[in-house]
């Protein structure tokens, strides 16, 4: 049954709550990462996540589906953990408009990783978005320091990964609901990455310990927020919606950060934004 406009606008509201919690998350992550390494606050972040999960899963009494899919969970939590780590550390390293491009090609990527893996069949605009998104970052970047030219090669690489725990999620999500997944998550990258957290620490004071914290706690509940907004809504009416995170994004690196986007920068996300939206209206005529 389709969604009434009411639940339409509802979910709307819910997606609007997870991209303020999601920009002060990000802006958390970029302050910190100023200072710290990146691995230290995914550590803290997962670990304050972990705190607020663990016991929300004992309470629902879901605690038996964590020994489902042992080795699957194992190889998204060690994905997740790459991803993420070098998410954090990219954001701390190029503008924010720059990483809010590359994140444009996600989905595309997402697709690409489920056909071979999930044997989806996939439209022939989705690889042309793929191959036209790679250009554009290429061309955003191609201006850029040779140090900057490899922050975007890894951010492309930490994506990859990214969307790969994605397939997997969405297998796994088969049998396990959203709670033991997310505790998944939360605990397995904070052990992933306690050894390397350790051996890179900074002593934060309270205060960049608790803007560590507030990460994980906002992470969580933009989570929330967005699950909430996909179950109320229907998914066809709040995708576009994704493709204006770009301006607050750039508007946040402008005033706060002081960063101005280049001709490239602004060329090359209007391409893939271009790209995006053509795929979409394509799709919908299917």
């Amino acid at each position: 049954m389709n969604a009434t406009p009411s639940d339409n606008f509802g979910g709307l509201r819910y997606l609007l709550l997870n991209e303020v919690f999601s920009l002060s998350h990000l802006v958390i992550v970029k302050l910190l990462g100023i200072e710290f390494a990146s691995v230290q606050i995914v550590f803290i972040r997962c670990l304050s996540s972990a705190v607020v999960l663990v016991p929300l899963l004992a309470w629902q009494g879901s605690l038996g589906e964590i020994r489902a899919q042992l080795g699957l969970n194992s190889l998204r939590v060690l994905l997740s953990s790459v991803a993420i780590t070098i998410n954090f550390f990219s954001i701390s390293q190029i503008q924010l408009t720059q990483m809010s491009t590359i994140g444009y090609l996600r989905p595309a990527v997402t697709s690409l990783i489920a056909y071979f893996f999930l044997k989806e069949s996939q439209s022939w605009h989705r690889w042309l978005v793929i191959l036209i998104g790679f250009a554009a970052v290429l061309f955003i970047f191609s201006p850029e320091s040779s140090h900057l030219q490899i922050i975007a090669l890894l951010a492309l690489c930490g994506l990859c990964c990214g969307s790969a725990a994605t397939i997997l999620q969405k297998y796994l999500s088969r049998e396990m609901s959203d709670i033991p997944l997310m505790v998944w998550y939360s605990v397995g990258v904070a052990m992933v990455t306690a050894p390397f957290a350790m051996w890179l620490w900074t002593l934060p004071s309270l205060t960049e310990l608790l803007m560590m914290v507030m990460t994980g706690l906002l992470a969580t509940t933009a989570q929330f927020f967005f699950i909430r907004a996909f179950r109320r809504a229907e998914a066809s009416f709040l995708a576009p919606m994704f493709y204006f995170h770009i301006i607050p994004t750039t508007l946040i690196g402008f005033f706060v950060f002081a960063e101005i986007p280049s001709m490239n920068t602004a060329g090359g996300a209007l391409i893939i934004l271009a790209t995006l939206i053509g795929m979409t209206l394509l799709e919908r005529r299917r």
